[in-house]
């Protein structure tokens, strides 16, 4: 019978190999990269096992050979299992040998996580496919020195490759921040060609990053962005300084990175104020000219809020200032209108005031005090109106409320403030003319009494409907003491519980 016996040749395990079809781009995925990691490490664990612990577990296989001259010895006779030659190793050697298994498992799992973290991070592209591959071939040699248990081979050739993996990665975001970075100065140069180009490299590499995306977004505005530039500079050259501004804004809702935009917006309202000035200090002169004090001296104070410290203005009011009755009287008129807009109603009424004690037939200050003494009236009313709500319960200071605030209502110039106390109060109104449920409860033996209602009687659980406010309740009883209990009625409120308790004494 033949002899069919032969070595057995462990077959190589390819540890490194965590295949080509996977995604070669960024997955952003955490918890994958956890998990291929946890199933790799148990590979890397299976296959040091199938080294260490194994061969103590399994017999080994007795192979019959042919004799053989002590020359012409076959191959298995001289090399006996590797696990018996670890059992004929000194105890030293045989710790050697294991830390430097464990050592090349330990650099084995650093290249796959590198290798994780350059398909997670960056797509594999022309840029890195000869790095990557080479790479690949180094961790591929490892794998061939681990199965063969030369650990120490496997450990530099393990460590190379990772190494590689680490410079391809680098190298990678070195090319990417390169490419965008050339990318935005592109854009900024307004090189819609150039941007195209350079930020496509970068695509090649990280397709996914949030500054790619915000770089590709800003170049595909640039051509309207070039067109707006343009547009603008026609309506400068024009005069439209309006239209100059408008059109800078809009370029700053397409792309608010782009360079030397808040540059000519404030040189195009510079020039758009310097323009308004001259037509106000030329207003202002004329209307002196014609004895229009008023006049003048509101175009000259114009002049001073576009330009503080204009000489001609300055000049214009001077020559306003001969006139003293009229200086005091544009003055305070001045006041006046300050006061009034920002509010100040009182001080505002007391300018008008000193206007009508230097001439009483001055209309504008006569009106003004009007205003100042309705708007005053108007906002103390509603503030104290606000400050008491709890009244509101009552008809007839429900009514009275609604009548103050309809009058505030026809008040002009309705200022931020008085804008603000009749929203208020409209809110207010709106709050304490809507009835809410509320239930009492009592024991049918207790007289309820409830103000701006009136009796109720007796009863174990009674529902109304009340405005919400301020409400007294009194409860009588034959024999003892009467209640009185305030309460302020709002929407879902707890139950209310009315009854007397305490006897008199006899």
């Amino acid at each position: 019978m033949p002899d069919e016996s032969g070595v057995i040749k462990p077959r190589a395990v390819p540890l490194s190999h965590t295949g080509r079809e996977q995604p070669s781009g960024p997955t952003g995925l955490g918890g994958r990269r956890w998990l291929l990691l946890l199933v790799l490490a148990g590979a890397v664990v299976a296959v040091i096992g199938l080294f260490t612990v194994a061969p103590h577990w399994v017999e080994p296989l007795e192979v019959v050979a042919p004799a053989a001259a002590p020359s012409e010895a076959t191959p298995s006779q001289n090399a006996a299992p590797r696990a018996a030659q670890d059992d004929q190793l000194p105890p030293y050697q045989a710790l050697r040998r294991e830390q430097a298994r464990t050592e090349a498992g330990g650099e084995l799992a650093r290249f796959v996580e590198l290798e994780l973290k350059l398909r997670e991070e960056l797509r594999i592209g022309a840029w890195a496919e000869a790095q990557y591959d080479a790479a690949r071939t180094l961790a591929q040699a490892g794998d061939e020195a681990f199965i063969a248990e030369r650990f120490d081979a496997a450990i530099d050739q393990y460590r190379q490759a990772a190494d590689a993996l680490e410079a391809l990665i680098d190298q990678g975001h070195a090319q990417f921040e390169d490419a965008l970075n050339k990318g935005l100065a592109a854009i900024d140069e307004r090189d819609p060609t150039g941007a195209e180009a350079w930020l496509s490299q970068a695509a090649d590499i990280k397709p996914d990053s949030p500054a790619l995306l915000s770089a590709l977004q800003r170049a595909g505005h640039l051509p309207e962005v070039i067109v707006k530039f343009r547009t603008a500079r026609n309506h400068e050259l024009a005069g439209r300084w309006d239209q100059a501004v408008g059109t800078y804004q809009a370029i700053r809702a397409l792309d608010a990175d782009t360079p030397g935009l808040d540059g000519a917006i404030a040189a195009a309202r510079r020039d758009r104020s310097e323009q308004v000035l001259r037509e106000r200090l030329s207003a202002g002169f004329k209307a002196l000219e014609q004895g229009n004090f008023e006049r003048a001296e509101d175009a000259f104070q114009q002049a001073l809020r576009i330009d503080p410290g204009n000489a001609s203005a300055e000049g214009g009011l001077q020559q306003i200032a001969d006139q003293s009755e009229l200086v005091t009287i544009a003055e305070l008129k001045r006041q006046a209108e300050q006061h009034a807009a920002a509010e100040r109603w009182a001080e505002a009424a007391q300018a008008n005031r000193r206007i009508l004690a230097l001439d009483a037939n001055i209309q504008f200050a006569r009106l003004g005090l009007e205003q100042a003494e309705a708007q005053s009236q108007a906002l103390n009313t509603l503030k104290a109106i606000a400050d008491g709500a709890e009244r509101l319960s009552s008809d007839a200071l429900f009514e009275e409320a609604q009548d103050i605030l309809a009058n505030a209502k026809t008040l002009s110039p309705r200022g931020p403030i008085l804008a603000a106390a009749i929203e208020e109060m409209d809110v207010l109104l709106r709050r304490h003319g809507t009835p809410v449920p509320v239930l009492l409860r009592s024991d049918n033996a207790t007289e309820v009494l409830l103000s701006n209602v009136g009796p109720l009687g007796r009863f174990a659980e009674k529902r109304l409907e009340l405005r919400p406010g301020g409400y007294t309740l009194i409860g009588s009883r034959d024999g003892c003491r009467d209640v009185r209990t305030e309460i302020n009625v709002q929407p879902s409120m707890a139950p209310v519980e009315i009854r007397c308790v305490e006897l008199l004494q006899r």
